[in-house]
C-alpha cells in the first residue's frame, strides 16, 4: 500500500454486498484505506453470481466493484464468529453496512454494540430508505428506488405508456460515492477531537437529491413531465438513428440559428429545412417533431462517428453515443490510463477500468482485483486480529471461520 495514499493507514471493516455498499468502500480502497469485506460462504454475495454465472468466483461485476479489497469469512450466527467480527471492528477506523435496516442490529454489530467496542469508530448505515422513519424496513434495491424517487417516470418519452428507466441501479452508485465522502468528512472531524460519529446514508434521499430541480418544481406546483431527449430551449435536440447497426445513434443539440445554418448545410439545404418557419429557434421548437425527422433521415445515411465528425468541423456539437466497445478503445480513457490489466486467481488477465481520481501528477494504482471468497483470511486474522495458526484451525473447524 503507497504511503503516499490519503487513506493510508485507515482500516475498514465492510459489512456490505451487492452494489452500493461494495461501491462505496472501492472509493476509499482506491485512495489507500484497508477495506476487509466480512463475507460468508453459505450466504454468499449475490454480487458474486453476476454475468450470468453459477460460479462465486468468476462474477466480473463482484471483481470491478471490490479492487485492491481483502476478503474474510466469518460465521456471525456462531458466537466465536460474531467475536471475530466484533474484534475486527473495534480494530477498524470505520464500519459500513448496506443491509437492510435493523440486521446489523440483530447481529449484534449495532450502533450500540459497535461504540461500546470503540467509541471512536466511524459507524456508516447504508440502508434503502434510512435507519429512521415509518417505511424503514422496507428492503429495496436500485430500480425499485428509481420508481420510488421518480426518477422511474422522468426517464422517459413524452407521451410513452410504459416508463423506460433503467437497469444501471444509479441508486447504488450515487448512494456509494455520497458515503466515501461522508466517511472521508468524518475522518477529518475526528482528526479535529469529534467524538462518536453515526452515518446515516439513506439511498432515497441520496436518489432524490440528484433530481432536485424536477422535485423543486414539482414542490412548488408546477407539472413534471418526462421530457425524453428534448431540450425546451434546443431544437434539434436528441439522439438520432444511424447506420451500423439496429442501435446506432448520434446525439446533436443545437444551440442558436448560426448553429442551425450550419447543420442545415450538412444536410444539403433540403426544401423542408429551408422552411422560413425553422430559420429561428423558437419556430424550431414549435415543429419539433418535423425537424426530428429530417435530422433522423440525414444522419441515417450516416455512422454516428460520420455525423459527429461533421457536425464537429462545422461547430455544430455532436457526439455518438457510445457502446462498451467504444469506451475500451477511447484515445482519451486509453491515454489518462484508466483502463487496467491485472492477473485475478480464478479468471486470469483482465482488462476492467481502473481509479479515475488523479492527484498531481500522481496515479494511485490498483493494486489487485476484487477477492475470492476468504482468499484473505490467514492474513487478516494474523495480522490484524493477532490470530495463531492454531487458533485459526481450531476456529475453522468450529465453523466460525467459513
Amino acid at each position: 500500500m503507497s504511503a503516499a495514499a490519503p487513506l493510508d493507514g485507515i482500516r475498514v471493516a465492510a459489512f456490505t454486498h451487492v452494489a452500493a455498499g461494495p461501491y462505496g468502500t472501492l472509493q476509499m480502497a482506491y485512495l489507500g484505506a484497508d477495506v476487509i469485506k466480512v463475507e460468508s460462504s453459505t450466504r454468499i454475495d449475490y454480487w458474486r453470481y453476476r454475468d450470468r454465472n453459477n460460479d462465486p468466483e468468476r462474477s466480473r461485476t463482484f471483481i470491478d466493484h471490490n479492487k485492491n479489497v481483502r476478503s474474510v469469512t466469518l460465521n456471525l450466527k456462531q458466537p466465536e464468529g460474531l467475536a471475530l467480527a466484533k474484534r475486527l471492528a473495534a480494530l477498524s477506523d470505520v464500519v459500513v453496512d448496506n443491509y437492510s435496516a435493523g440486521v446489523m442490529d440483530r447481529l449484534g454489530l449495532g450502533v450500540a454494540d459497535l461504540a461500546q467496542l470503540n467509541p471512536a469508530t466511524i459507524i456508516a448505515h447504508m440502508n434503502g430508505l434510512g435507519s429512521e422513519g415509518p417505511r424503514s424496513h422496507y428492503v429495496t434495491f436500485g430500480p425499485s428506488l428509481m420508481s420510488y424517487v421518480g426518477m422511474t417516470y422522468l426517464w422517459n418519452h413524452p407521451q410513452q405508456e410504459v416508463p423506460v428507466g433503467s437497469q444501471a441501479s444509479y441508486p447504488d452508485y450515487l448512494a456509494g460515492v455520497y458515503t466515501a465522502y461522508a466517511i472521508v468528512a468524518a475522518l477529518h472531524r475526528r482528526s479535529r477531537g469529534a467524538g462518536p460519529q453515526v452515518l446515516d446514508i439513506s439511498q432515497a434521499l441520496v436518489t432524490a437529491a440528484a433530481i432536485g430541480p424536477s422535485m423543486g418544481r414539482a414542490l412548488n406546483g408546477e407539472a413534471v413531465l418526462p421530457v425524453g431527449n428534448q431540450d425546451p430551449d434546443r431544437s434539434p435536440h436528441g439522439s438520432y438513428p444511424c447506420a451500423g447497426g439496429d442501435d446506432a445513434w448520434c446525439v446533436i443539440s443545437v444551440a442558436g440559428d448560426q448553429e442551425w445554418k450550419a447543420l442545415r448545410l450538412l444536410m444539403g439545404n433540403p426544401d423542408w429545412a429551408c422552411d422560413a418557419a425553422l430559420q429561428t429557434a423558437a419556430g424550431r421548437i414549435r415543429e419539433r417533431d418535423r425537424v426530428d425527422t429530417g435530422v433522423a433521415q440525414w444522419t441515417s445515411g450516416l455512422t454516428p462517428r460520420q455525423v459527429m465528425e461533421l457536425c464537429q468541423a462545422r461547430g455544430v456539437a455532436a457526439g455518438i453515443v457510445a457502446t462498451g466497445e467504444d469506451l475500451a478503445s477511447d484515445p482519451q480513457l486509453n491515454n489518462r490510463g484508466f483502463m487496467v490489466e491485472l492477473e485475478h486467481p480464478a479468471m486470469g488477465r483482465l482488462r476492467l477500468p481502473g481509479n479515475p481520481v488523479r492527484f498531481a501528477r500522481r496515479k494511485l494504482p490498483v493494486r489487485r482485483l476484487g477477492p475470492l471468497l476468504g482468499q484473505d483470511n490467514d492474513q487478516v486474522l494474523r495480522e490484524v486480529l493477532g490470530l495463531s495458526a492454531v487458533q485459526i484451525a481450531d476456529l475453522t473447524e468450529l465453523g466460525a471461520i467459513r
